[in-house]
């Protein structure tokens, strides 16, 4: 090998051993860079779902990448709970504890989206349970706002003292004390007794021991009434009626006792029952029909 060619070889090394280290801290520094990313965008992945329209368990699995049964042990679900729009669930994290049972004596205020299965999952109350509490059927259309009881209080209710009748109406509310009192009555729908009644058929029986005429149905009841008074004012005798906020239909009614107390026949768990002006109050009327 020539001088010249030898000393060409000797510069060419340190630089082959520079470009070298270069790489080689390049390459580091690159996988650095590269395994930082990942941890950030590790970090940035969500752990919520909002649900959208028309999604399912299967349709929300393929979106987040989480098994459906995944999906429902972490939101406390099962595959027949309801998804609606709006409704945000865990993609991750701890499985969601059993909802725990109502407290007695409560309340739930519907929110928007509600249904009945929803909010059966929601109070630990099955959804025939709430129904019945509130009188009103699975084809009830709620709305956001209205106060549904939770826990049966109905039937807990003593029975109101007698109160003096001073508009001639006595005959009606004795007529209605002691088909409450009967163990032998029971809720019928479409009943008129003598021991089976639905809510117009108990009070259009009363009203004719009064030698009153009215209407079969609790919306014509309601309808015919001679006059009306602020419930406030209600005297025993006068009937009190409940309307779906939504339709304005009236679906239900009711004597007043007298001390507050009211006497319906319920529904066919709570049969015939004295209670207290509170049940169903979001749906009571402002004022209470006369004859």
């Amino acid at each position: 090998m020539s001088v010249t060619s030898s000393r060409a070889a000797s510069r060419r090394a340190p630089r082959t051993a520079a470009a070298s280290l270069a790489l080689a801290l390049g390459a580091g520094a690159l996988a650095g860079v590269g395994s930082v990313t990942a941890a950030e965008t590790a970090q940035a992945v969500e752990t919520t779902y909002t649900v959208r329209a028309g999604d399912g368990w299967w349709v929300i699995s393929q979106r987040t990448g989480v098994s459906m049964s995944t999906l429902q042990s972490l939101n406390g679900m099962t595959s027949a709970t309801m998804l609606h729009p709006g409704m945000v669930l865990k993609t991750s994290g701890t499985a969601a504890p059993a909802p725990a049972p109502a407290p007695s004596a409560s309340t739930y205020t519907v929110l928007a989206g509600d249904g009945w299965w929803i909010i059966s999952y929601r109070t630990g109350v099955s959804a025939s349970m709430l129904q019945s509490i509130n009188g009103m059927t699975s084809s009830t259309m709620l709305h956001p706002g209205m106060v549904l009881k939770t826990s049966v209080v109905a039937s807990s209710a003593p029975a109101p003292a007698p109160a003096p009748v001073t508009n001639g109406k006595q005959a009606a509310v004795d007529f209605v004390r002691s088909k409450v009192q009967n163990p032998s009555s029971y809720y019928l729908w479409g009943g008129n007794g003598p021991y089976g009644f639905d809510c117009s058929g108990l009070t259009q029986q009363a009203m004719a021991k009064a030698g009153i005429s009215i209407p079969r149905r609790a919306g014509d009841q309601y309808n015919a009434a001679k006059s009306y008074v602020p419930i406030s004012q209600a005297q025993p005798g006068d009937l009190v009626f409940y309307a779906n906020q939504s339709t304005g239909r009236i679906f239900h009614v009711a004597m007043y006792m007298g001390g507050g107390q009211l006497a319906h026949a319920l529904n066919e768990d709570a049969d015939l029952v004295f209670t207290s002006m509170t049940i169903m109050k979001s749906d009571m009327l402002a004022v209470a029909a006369r004859y």
